[in-house]
């Protein structure tokens, strides 16, 4: 599938929803402003979710959603579980769970996808579980054994969701993760920093100077300063040993190990030499 039936402006709004999802508050499962964003970006007149089931457990473990109209609900653990609720007799047998029984959590996949007709979906059993729901467009997300992740977009009155939705959907589809994984950081108290920062700040705790951090990382030593400068600001702090107390703890694996390698070795205080 091609981007195609897509335009500048199509793209221009995705990166907009993006960016005001990377600035708002972590919150408690998605950023509110993600969904209100998707909710912009492709209209729904039920609402926009993410969700997160526990299929093995027969449980969903939150459902966080945006209305029509701007409304709020969740995220909490819905209402609804165990083998005899609807929902999960229908699981292993409807559009629900066929990322999970196909193992193709990529492709986007919407009702008119498995119900050409309204007719056809009136006489499936989920026209009996969702009645309301005449049109669904549904991204997955990454998620542990048995469970699973994604973002729904629900319509009734209006028409189906074009093929243009669903490149936008599929365009979204990895930085969704991104967000979520960036959320969950920032929960746990994650410093925000970018990939450079990161590096020059790993390289910068073993005490090496600017000037050689810039040439292993091929930058000028101002943007080295103009990094570290960013990172103290983030922080909250003054030097870079309080940075790298703070934020080394939670670098990625690889950056830990570089930081805690040894240190340029100090010079002898005044008066002192090797011998006896």
């Amino acid at each position: 599938m091609t981007t195609s039936e897509l335009h500048a402006a199509d793209v221009e709004a995705l990166v907009r929803v993006l960016d005001d999802a990377r600035e708002d508050a972590a919150g408690e499962a998605m950023p509110w402003a993600l969904l209100e964003g998707l909710l912009r970006l492709v209209p729904c007149d039920l609402d926009v979710s993410y969700q997160h089931h526990d299929h093995r457990g027969l449980r969903n473990l939150c459902i966080q959603r945006v209305g029509d109209g701007g409304l709020h609900e969740g995220p909490a653990a819905h209402e609804g579980g165990g083998p005899d609720h609807p929902f999960w007799q229908y699981w292993w047998h409807g559009l629900c769970s066929w990322p999970q029984r196909t193992g193709d959590l990529h492709t986007v996949i919407q009702t008119r996808d498995f119900f050409p007709t309204e007719q056809a979906r009136l006489a499936s059993p989920l026209g009996d579980l969702l009645p309301e729901v005449r049109a669904a467009l549904i991204v997955s997300l990454p998620a542990p054994p048995g469970e699973a992740r994604r973002i729904c977009f629900m319509r009734h009155d209006d028409a189906d969701f074009t093929e243009r939705e669903r490149q936008i959907a599929m365009l979204l589809r990895p930085h969704l993760q991104e967000i979520w994984l960036d959320a969950e950081q920032r929960r746990a108290g994650v410093p925000r920093l970018t990939t450079r920062e990161w590096e020059v700040l790993a390289l910068a705790a073993t005490g090496m100077p600017y000037a050689v951090i810039a040439d292993r990382l091929f930058i000028s030593v101002g943007t080295v300063r103009k990094h570290m400068e960013h990172v103290r600001e983030r922080l909250g702090v003054h030097s870079v040993l309080s940075a790298a107390a703070m934020a080394l703890p939670h670098a990625p694996a690889h950056l830990r190990a570089r930081s805690t390698a040894a240190a340029p070795p100090a010079a002898a205080p005044p008066g002192r030499t090797g011998g006896r």
